[in-house]
């Protein structure tokens, strides 16, 4: 008996010393657990704020390209060259505001402003479609665009396009419609504005502008094989321009995102 009780009171501890072993172990397993729970939530977060800083790259990138397109439109420059392998036209048809034009004419006693999407209201004095008044549509929704009103810009460039569908203004028109949904991200939009362009003014200024952009709005619609195939046909028609430049720059970047 007193040998047995010996045997219990020796096995007692060393069962306590397995038991708290045990513990410890299981207690660092845990921690490693819970470290690589952090490791992989810090990975995630890291990823998105990647993802978000290309989102606003991408953002930003966008308001300054519009920015100088509109600035080169103010100034009476066309925003790039015409295709090498296309004849040139005998000038440029960016067209400017209203207040860069050296004729100076009196305002409309009633001028057509531009609310929400509808469509501009008419004057009381554009009973008919005259070159002043054709002249006045345009810039009227040129100025929508340049203070930032882009509802307003889309909604009377649509509104110009489907009153003056033969204008010489008109393709200037369908591309500052596809830029007014592009800065704002409706890209199906945009990318019926931009194609629109190129199938009804193949000859346009404005024509690699559009196709560039066809590029990108593909990209933002993830549409990477489509996206791809605008931009190289943009460095084959555009060679050695600024065109041509930005399309390089987009696809490296998606090289780089793995995207071909």
């Amino acid at each position: 008996m007193a040998s047995f009780v010996l045997a219990i009171a020796i096995s007692a501890p060393a069962a306590a010393q397995q038991a708290s072993n045990q513990q410890m172990v299981d207690l660092v397993l845990q921690i490693q657990q819970l470290q690589d729970e952090i490791r992989m939530l810090r990975g995630q977060l890291e990823e998105q704020a990647f993802e978000i800083e290309n989102l606003k790259r991408r953002q930003r990138d966008q308001y300054l390209d519009l920015d100088q397109r509109i600035s080169e439109a103010g100034a009476g420059r066309p925003a790039s060259a015409q295709p090498s392998t296309a004849a040139q036209p005998p000038a440029s048809r960016v067209i400017p505001p209203q207040e860069d034009v050296p004729e100076v004419r009196a305002p409309m006693e009633t001028p057509s402003t531009v609310t929400g999407l509808g469509a501009p209201q008419a004057s009381a004095r554009t009973g008919e479609a005259t070159p002043e008044a054709e002249k006045q549509a345009y810039d009227s929704a040129f100025q929508a665009l340049k203070e930032l009103r882009y509802a307003d810009a889309a909604s009377a460039f649509t509104a110009f396009l489907n009153r003056y569908p033969g204008s010489e203004y008109a393709d200037n028109a369908q591309y500052w419609l596809g830029e007014s949904y592009y800065v704002t991200r409706n890209y199906e939009l945009a990318l019926e504005a931009f194609e629109g362009l190129q199938q009804r003014f193949p000859d346009s200024s404005k024509s690699g502008d559009a196709l560039l952009k066809i590029g990108y709005t593909h990209y933002e619609l993830k549409n990477w094989d489509l996206a791809r195939a605008a931009l190289s046909q943009v460095q084959e028609q555009y060679p050695d321009t600024s065109l041509a430049r930005l399309a390089e720059s987009r696809l490296r970047s998606m090289r780089l995102e793995g995207r071909f």
